[in-house]
């Protein structure tokens, strides 16, 4: 795609950029200035996720579009300025995400969630993988983790229908300007060449995956233009008609940009939805064995290599709602949300909750499929309070175990930490994380700092700045700083390595046996399915 980058004076009158932070459990559209300055903010929650077998999880059709038109409304009714001051949107989104449509744009089947698991059948029906790509990823996972061959074998008749397969910033995209591109940030899980950023120029890989060329959008880098706001999507949504609307990157990538994090040798935890850590680099340097994910940075030629723990935040969010309840109207009454009150609550509790543990596999990885959470140590000492702080000690430390196999193969050592994400906001949690790893912790002052890296895009897009960097000397804040308790850090790591450690292999024979006792559940149409709550 050959887009001529408007020259800065061009924009200089415009103020303001919308960065648009679609993800799994919601939408954000905020207005930021082009000093990074929050100026209005839009929040949707999203439906509860559907689950029509065990593994799989969807959205509902209208779950991605229908967040961004309520987040977009939520925002503008909050600005009182003039929208013609807005030089562009930028669009950050979740990864992994793949939604069918037909020749007319409609969607053919529910968005199939990076959360779903249906593509571990795809192994049994691909046989043996030739390819020649560079990419180590392409020799086996990247043909089975591929949705459109799951379509392929298991739905063929949405298959033979699927005009283009899209993901969620790809979509978002398309509604915004009826045109189809994808961000190359967002190559994970898609036919394209992240060792060397393109589009792969054969055929071979794309037909791996079950997919066409002519399926596929075409992949643009980071802060690039792709269109302009249509007069329909317009009316739909509320956004000035013509104003420019640029790719940014995959949610976590767009987390780091917001934060500043673009060099190598930098480190960033994430507190959202997965939450993990990215630690920075200047190689392509893949894992099959998946220490860590690797995805391409917003700035051409950097790569995150994440160590993710799946659901993470989610489990937060799931506490909040199991456990916190008669928290609702007190919280109300003080201008608080629930996760405060139950901050509150945990700071009086000591590091370790007094002998109350958790495995967090509520969500089990790939490496132990089986696995289930826990909460072990319950004695009569134990109330609320405890649970919340030992279940962020447990997210937080299993973070750091597989971060730390991921440092030692690269060898990056990890001597600073900047965090971000909806948890970030916890001064308890940014406490815990400095003294798990026992080093500083910088949190960014904008918490919503994916949807200012999409902001940021948006500026670059539109020549506001000519690079990132620019961009990010100019619109990321100051930091928060907490420094690590020494004998904390002591306690922690004693705590893993003769308590938390211990767990699985101790318990993995009963995982197997709870796995055997479990009833099938019974078949549900492609496509429907009960709320995932």
């Amino acid at each position: 795609m050959e887009t001529k980058k408007p020259k800065v004076g061009d924009n200089m009158s415009k103020q303001y950029i919308i960065g648009i932070d679609s993800g799994t459990q919601s939408t954000r559209a905020i207005l930021f200035d082009i000093k990074g300055r929050r100026i209005a903010a839009g929040l949707a929650h999203h439906p509860p996720l559907q689950t029509p077998h065990p593994g799989w999880v969807e959205h509902g059709k209208d779950d991605i579009a229908g967040g961004v038109r309520e987040a977009l409304a939520d925002m503008f009714s909050g600005y009182k300025g003039n929208k013609t001051d807005i030089a562009a949107v930028g669009i950050a989104a979740q990864r992994c995400v793949v939604i069918p449509l037909d020749k007319d744009g409609s969607m053919l089947h529910n968005p199939i969630s990076w959360m779903d698991t249906r593509w571990q059948m795809n192994a049994a029906s691909l046989g043996k993988i030739t390819t020649n790509a560079q990419d180590p990823l392409y020799h086996g996972f990247f043909p089975c983790y591929s949705k459109a061959n799951w379509f392929k074998y298991n739905a063929p008749e949405i298959y033979k229908k699927t005009a283009k397969y899209l993901g969620v910033s790809a979509y978002l995209g398309y509604i915004m300007t009826g045109n189809f591109y994808e961000s190359l940030a967002n190559s994970f899980g898609w036919p394209y060449d992240a060792a060397n950023w393109s589009a792969y120029k054969g055929n071979t890989e794309i037909k791996l995956m079950g997919m066409r060329r002519d399926q596929i959008a075409e992949p643009v880098l980071p802060g690039t233009v792709i269109g302009t706001v249509t007069a329909g999507a317009a009316a739909e949504l509320g956004l000035p008609e013509g104003i420019p609307v640029v790719m940014g990157t995959g949610d976590k990538q767009s987390e780091l940009l917001g934060a500043g994090v673009i060099d190598p040798g930098q480190a960033y935890i994430t507190l959202g939805t997965p939450s993990g850590m990215d630690l920075v680099s200047g190689d392509y340097k893949p894992r099959p064995d998946f220490t860590y994910a690797t995805y391409l940075s917003a700035c051409p030629k950097i790569y995150h290599c994440e160590v993710a723990v799946t659901n993470s935040y989610w489990l937060i969010s799931w506490f909040c709602q199991n456990f916190g309840g008669d928290l609702v109207a007190e919280a109300e009454s003080q201008g608080s949300s629930i996760e405060e009150m139950l901050d509150k609550e945990a700071e009086a509790v000591p590091a370790g909750s007094e002998g109350l543990v958790v495995q967090p596999d509520w969500s089990p990885s790939g490496s132990h499929p089986l696995s289930k959470g826990i909460y072990l140590g319950f004695d009569d000492r134990h109330k609320r309070g405890h649970m919340f702080r030992a279940l962020l000690e447990g997210l937080i430390i299993q973070i750091k175990a597989g971060s730390k196999r991921a440092s030692e193969q690269l060898d990056m050592p990890i001597n600073e930490l900047y965090i971000g994400g909806s948890g970030s906001r916890s001064n308890l949690c940014a406490q815990i994380i400095a003294d798990v790893f026992g080093v500083p912790v910088h949190r960014i002052k904008e918490p919503e700092n994916c949807s200012l890296g999409a902001a940021m895009c948006g500026a670059v897009g539109v020549g506001l700045y000519d690079d990132f960097s620019h961009a990010v000397q100019n619109m990321v804040a100051q930091f928060d700083l907490f420094q690590p308790d020494i004998e904390r850090h002591a306690f922690y790591n004693a705590l893993n390595k003769n308590v938390i450690e211990k767990i699985f292999p101790a318990l993995e024979d009963v995982f197997k046996e709870m796995a055997e006792l479990q009833t099938p559940a019974k078949d549900c149409p492609a496509g429907e399915g009960q709320p995932l709550q």
